[in-house]
């Protein structure tokens, strides 16, 4: 072996020893939570854990586990939005993943939350190391703390052991409804991993921006189409809300005043969930808009056309909350 051989030997040696020191004492030299972050003030953590992980948000979307992991994607979840809590933590040395699973959902059960959706291993989450990385990869990025913390989130939460368990629940209660995923996690040779998910459920804040048939009209002429941000629906519907009517209206109002205009309705939607489903609610959707218009405003049915495109195209990055909020449309196109 020459002698850059043996130098590049040397140096992928070093790199690994030092991936494996790093990894093996990142927990060693983390002291205390990290700074800035909380307990749930309903859900409290496991005696003697440490926080690795923190984030808040006054509007998010979690996705709620709610099947197994097969065929490389979970079988069955939904979305969930509002105020969001993101919590990671590390048990102390020496405690199995069972007996913090355990403690989490008695004092869950307790609280009043109800059992969704539970999983352990790879027998009832058909995946466990794939359950584990669909919760916790998606919301990797957004946890705060520093690079140590990462590296020891990811080898405590992403067990390729098989050591996993996974509950969704809810909790309903006069003040509203509050949805809680936990995953928990153990790889052999470190802490027990803890990632504990909230959203207390809430409506996005509407009618902060109004838009009236002028602005349509100039968003027309400048582009040829205009994302109608207020027209709403149900979820995962194509019954629209009464927060719709205000837009409706300048749609309507526009069409009115430029009598020669024909329109395309176009639907579209974020890229979760499988894609013959987006599919067709993007053009239901698109449809309801169409309808409503010819039968409450009195828009002549020759002058519309309703499609849907699905995620097909997206305005924005489909990797997080808020891009995936902005692809989830509908827009009107001239034609």
């Amino acid at each position: 072996m020459n002698a850059i051989a043996i130098a590049r030997c040397a140096a992928v040696f070093l790199i690994a020893g030092w991936l494996t020191s790093t990894s093996a004492h990142a927990a060693t030299s983390i002291h205390g939570d990290l700074p800035g972050s909380q307990d749930s003030k309903i859900i409290h953590r496991f005696a003697g854990s440490t926080i690795v992980g923190y984030q808040t948000a006054d509007y998010g979307s979690v996705t709620l586990p709610l099947g197994a992991y097969r065929q490389h994607a979970l079988s069955r979840s939904e979305p969930a939005q509002g105020e969001v809590r993101r919590i990671a933590y590390i048990a102390p040395a020496g405690v199995s993943a069972l007996e913090v699973f355990h403690n989490f959902h008695q004092a869950m059960q307790q609280a009043g939350f109800r059992t969704r959706f539970q999983c352990h291993g790879n027998d009832t989450c058909g995946n466990a190391y794939g359950i584990a990385k669909a919760i916790y990869a998606p919301v990797a990025d957004r946890l705060s703390g520093k690079l140590q913390y990462k590296i020891l989130r990811n080898d405590t939460l992403l067990a390729s052991g098989g050591d996993v368990y996974v509950e969704t629940a809810r909790l309903t209660r006069p003040d509203g409804v509050m949805d809680s995923v936990l995953l928990v996690s153990h790889q052999q040779g470190q802490p027990t991993g803890i990632l504990l998910q909230t959203v207390r459920h809430a409506a996005m804040k509407t009618g902060e921006v109004t838009v009236d048939a002028d602005a349509l009209g100039r968003g027309l002429a400048s582009s040829g189409h205009i994302a109608l941000r207020g027209i709403h629906f149900a979820h995962d519907s194509s019954t629209l809300t009464a927060a719709s009517d205000p837009t409706l209206s300048a749609m309507a109002t526009l069409l009115k005043h430029q009598p020669a205009l024909k329109v395309f309705i176009v639907g579209h939607t974020d890229d979760t969930g499988a894609l013959a489903h987006n599919l067709t609610l993007s053009r239901a959707r698109a449809r309801s808009v169409m309808q409503a218009l010819i039968r409450r405003f009195h828009v002549a049915a020759g002058r519309l056309a309703a499609e849907g495109v699905g995620p097909y195209a997206p305005v924005a990055s489909n990797a997080n909350a808020n891009g995936r909020a902005e692809n989830r449309r509908v827009e009107m196109v001239a034609r």
